[in-house]
C-alpha cells in the first residue's frame, strides 16, 4: 500500500511539473506572438482545466489572432452552457458574432450576459455587485462601451441604488468623449454623498484642463445649487468652477452669498483672496478683504483681512512702475495705523515687515527699516524659523548701511542655527556672497562650491553661478583686480548706489579690455536700468546678454527677467510669450523653465495665435 502512494506521489508530481512546463513554454510562444505554436499548447491545457480564465483567454486569442472563428465559437459556446454564472462568456461569444457578421446573435448574447448578471446580483445575496463591474470590463475589453454603460446602468436601476457605478461611468465617459454625461454624473454623485466633493473635483479637472464643456458644468452646477438649496456642496462645487475659469468677480459673489449663509464669518471670502493674489488679481482680493473687514471687528478673519488688504495694497504699489512717493507714504501710514492699533506682536510680525521692506527698497530709509527688523527679532514667542528669516533680512540691510560685521555675524547666527535647513543654506550662501562683494575670493568660491549641492535647487544654481563667475575670472594670470572691480560695483547695486554702481560698470572694459566679464556687466546694467525705471535701456542690455552670450550661463536669466519685463513693466504680452517660450525650448534644463511654462500658458490665450504649446 505504501509503494502505491509513493507511486501516485510521484506520478502527481511528476504530471504537475509537466503541466507547468507546458504553461511556460506556451506564455513564451504568446508573447512571441507565434499563435500556432500556442494554440497547441493551450488546447491541451484546457482540455485539462476548463475554468481557468488565465488559460481560457489565452487560448481564445491565440484562435482570433488566427482568425479561426468556429473553433473559438464552439470553445465559448461551450464555456457559456457550463458555467452561465460567468457573463464574461456571453460577451466573448457575442464578440466572436460580431467578427463573423452575425449582428443579431452578437446583441441576443450582450443583452442576455447583462440580463444573466443583472437578475443574479438583484435577487442573489451571494452574487456580489463586482460581478456587474466584470461584466463591464470585459465590454470595455471588446470597445462595446455602449453595453459596458449599458450594464452597469441597468444593475444600478434593477438594484435600486442611484449611485452606484458612479465611477465606473465616470472613467467610461472620459474614453468616449461625452462630457455632459460625465458632469451630470458628478453632480448625481454629490446629490446623494456631499463628502465625495474632492474625488469629483478630481474628476472634473479632466474637464477644466481640457476646457471642455465649462458653460454646462457652470450652469449645471447653478441649477443643482438653486433647486438644492440645503445641500452647500453645489454651492462649494460652483465657487470651484467660477475660480477654476478665472471668473473671480462671479466667485466673489458666490463665496459672499456662501459665507452669508453659512455665517462662516468670511472663511470662503479669505481662501478667494489668496487665491486672487496668487494669480494677480489684487483687485479683486481687496473687495474680498474689505468685504470681510465690513462683517464686524469682532469676527474670526477680522485681522487676517486687514493685514492682506494692505499686502495687496503693498503689491499693487510695488509693482506698478509708475508708483509715487505719495502711494508710498500712504501705505507707511495705513501700516503705522494698523499696527499701532493691533500691536507689535507675532499676528502682525508679516505686516511689520513688510513695512520694513518700504522702507528700505522703496523709500530707501534703511535706518527706518533696520529698527523695525530688529525689534521682529526680538519679538517673544516667534517661531524659530521665523525669526531665522527676519535675521538674514536685518543682515541684508546691515550690507545695505556697509556694516559688513553685523552682516556676516547675522547670516553666521542662521547658518549655525539651521544647518540642514534650506534656510541655513541661504544663510551660508549670503555669507559667502558677502565675501565675494569683499573682494575674499578663495573663501567664498569654498563655501560656494559646499553649497552646489543644496537641498534648494535655486541656492545650489545661485552657488554654482557666482562660483562659475569666481573661478572664470581668478584664473591662470592670477589678477583679481577686474573681480574686484566688478563685486564692488556689484555691492553698490546691493546698497542701492544705482549712479555710483553704473559709474564703476561704464569704468572697467577701459581699465580692463577683453576682460571676460562683458555679459555679467550687460546683466548687471540691465539690472540697474530697471531699478532707475529706465525700462527700454533694461531691454536692451537684457537683449545683449542673450544675442552675444547665449550660449553663457547666464542667457536664461536675461531671458526670464526680459520676460518679466516685458509682462509687468512693458506690457508686451507678444514678446514676454516669445522669450518664455525661448527658454521652454532652448534652455530646458533651465531653473526658470516651471516659471516660464506657468506664465507662457497664462499668457498664450491672450494672444491672437495660439497655435502651439511647447
Amino acid at each position: 500500500m505504501k509503494i502505491f502512494f509513493s507511486t501516485l506521489f510521484i506520478l502527481t508530481i511528476t504530471l504537475s511539473f509537466a503541466q507547468e512546463a507546458d504553461e511556460e513554454l506556451a506564455a513564451q510562444y504568446f508573447l512571441n506572438e507565434e499563435y500556432d505554436k500556442a494554440e497547441i499548447l493551450y488546447k491541451k491545457l484546457f482540455k485539462k482545466n476548463d475554468e481557468s480564465i488565465y488559460i481560457y483567454q489565452n487560448y481564445l486569442e491565440c484562435l482570433l489572432k488566427q482568425n479561426n472563428l468556429d473553433d473559438a465559437e464552439k470553445m465559448v459556446a461551450k464555456q457559456v452552457k457550463r458555467y452561465s454564472d460567468r457573463p464574461t462568456y456571453f460577451v466573448d461569444l457575442g464578440h466572436i458574432y460580431g467578427l463573423q457578421g452575425k449582428e443579431r446573435e452578437k446583441e441576443k448574447f450582450f443583452e442576455e450576459g447583462i440580463k444573466e448578471a443583472t437578475d443574479r446580483v438583484t435577487n442573489s445575496l451571494s452574487a456580489p455587485i463586482s460581478q456587474i463591474e466584470q461584466l463591464s470590463s470585459a465590454f470595455l475589453k471588446r470597445n462595446e462601451f455602449v453595453y459596458a454603460k449599458s450594464s452597469l446602468l441597468k444593475a444600478r436601476k434593477s438594484i435600486g441604488l442611484p449611485t452606484l457605478f458612479a465611477q465606473n461611468l465616470i472613467d467610461i465617459y472620459k474614453v468616449t468623449k461625452e462630457y455632459e454625461l460625465l458632469i451630470d454624473e458628478c453632480l448625481l454623485s454629490l446629490k446623494y454623498d456631499e463628502s465625495s466633493i474632492d474625488a469629483m473635483k478630481s474628476n472634473l479637472i479632466f474637464i477644466v484642463d481640457a476646457d471642455i464643456k465649462m458653460d454646462y458644468l457652470q450652469e449645471k452646477s447653478a441649477v443643482y445649487s438653486q433647486k438644492f438649496p440645503e445641500k452647500l456642496v453645489f454651492d462649494e462645487l460652483l465657487l470651484w468652477v467660477f475660480v477654476q475659469q478665472k471668473k473671480f468677480n462671479s466667485a466673489l459673489r458666490q463665496a459672499t452669498a456662501m459665507d452669508k449663509r453659512s455665517k462662516s464669518e468670511g472663511k470662503n471670502l479669505i481662501d478667494l483672496a489668496a487665491i486672487c493674489m496668487s494669480n494677480k488679481d489684487y483687485s479683486t482680493a481687496l473687495k474680498c478683504y474689505d468685504q470681510i473687514v465690513s462683517f464686524g471687528s469682532d469676527g474670526y478673519f477680522f485681522i487676517n483681512a486687514k493685514m492682506g488688504s494692505l499686502q495687496t495694497s503693498y503689491l499693487l504699489v510695488t509693482e506698478k512702475s509708475d508708483y509715487d512717493s505719495s502711494a508710498l507714504f500712504d501705505l507707511t501710514n495705513r501700516y503705522t495705523e494698523m499696527i499701532s492699533k493691533f500691536g507689535k506682536n507675532q499676528q502682525t510680525a508679516a505686516s511689520i515687515k513688510q513695512l520694513s521692506d518700504i522702507y528700505i527698497y522703496y523709500i530707501h530709509d534703511v535706518n527706518k527699516g533696520v529698527a523695525l527688523l530688529e525689534e521682529l527679532v526680538e519679538m517673544p514667542r516667534l517661531q524659530g524659523k521665523q525669526r531665522g528669516m527676519y535675521k538674514l533680512a536685518l543682515g541684508d540691510a546691515m550690507l545695505m548701511l556697509g556694516e559688513i560685521w553685523d552682516a556676516t555675524l547675522l547670516y553666521g547666527q542662521v547658518d549655525k542655527e539651521f544647518k540642514e535647513d534650506a534656510l541655513g543654506q541661504e544663510a551660508k550662501f549670503r555669507n559667502a556672497r558677502l565675501s565675494y562683494f569683499n573682494g575674499d575670493f578663495d573663501w567664498a568660491k569654498d563655501q560656494l562650491d559646499v553649497l552646489k549641492t543644496a537641498t534648494s535647487q535655486l541656492i545650489s544654481n545661485n552657488a554654482i553661478e557666482l562660483s562659475l563667475l569666481i573661478k572664470d575670472n581668478t584664473g591662470l594670470d592670477s589678477s583679481t583686480d577686474a573681480l574686484k572691480a566688478f563685486s564692488s560695483a556689484q555691492l553698490l547695486l546691493f546698497q542701492n548706489k544705482l549712479d555710483e554702481s553704473l559709474e564703476a560698470l561704464n569704468l572697467l572694459p577701459f581699465k580692463y579690455p577683453k576682460h571676460a566679464l562683458e555679459d555679467e556687466i550687460y546683466f548687471t546694467k540691465a539690472q540697474i536700468f530697471e531699478k532707475k525705471k529706465d525700462y527700454g535701456k533694461a531691454e536692451e542690455y537684457y537683449n545683449n546678454v542673450v544675442k552675444y552670450f547665449g550660449d553663457d550661463i547666464l542667457a536664461d536669466n536675461a531671458l526670464f527677467a526680459l520676460g518679466l519685463l516685458y509682462e509687468n513693466q512693458l506690457n508686451n504680452v507678444k514678446k514676454a510669450v516669445e522669450a518664455y517660450e525661448k527658454i521652454i525650448l532652448e534652455y530646458n534644463s533651465s531653473l526658470f523653465v516651471v516659471d516660464a511654462r506657468k506664465r507662457y500658458k497664462r499668457l498664450l490665450p491672450l494672444l491672437d495665435d495660439t497655435d502651439s504649446t511647447p
